[in-house]
């Protein structure tokens, strides 16, 4: 009965590491064992693609949104903060806006 349970569990982690990897566009080795930890550093991986694209995102908007004033066109920062489950990281943002093109009369 435990050994029906375990490769049902070991399944699923392998389902929801499948689809994670899909998504990340990454094929790699996976372990034989340790299938959580491996799928907890995956799911911190997808949090650090998200928070670019919010970082990303977060810039262009400002940019739009700014009437007065102006914003950078380079944006560069480094955040250190905990993505998944006691795992601190450190990520190195960068943003850059295109060149506004300018009217010709």
């Amino acid at each position: 009965m435990k050994d029906d349970f375990a490769a049902g569990a070991s399944a699923s982690l392998k389902k929801t590491i499948s689809a994670i990897e899909m998504f990340l566009e990454s094929e790699g080795d996976r372990p034989r064992r340790g299938l959580r930890a491996y799928m907890f550093d995956r799911l911190a991986d997808l949090a650090v693609k998200w928070y670019r694209r919010g970082f990303k995102r977060g810039h262009m908007e400002t940019a739009k949104q700014c009437k007065r004033g102006s914003v950078l066109r380079v944006l560069r920062y480094d955040a250190t903060r905990e993505f998944f489950t006691d795992s601190q990281r450190t990520v190195h943002l960068k943003s850059t806006l295109k060149k506004k093109r300018r009217k010709r009369n």
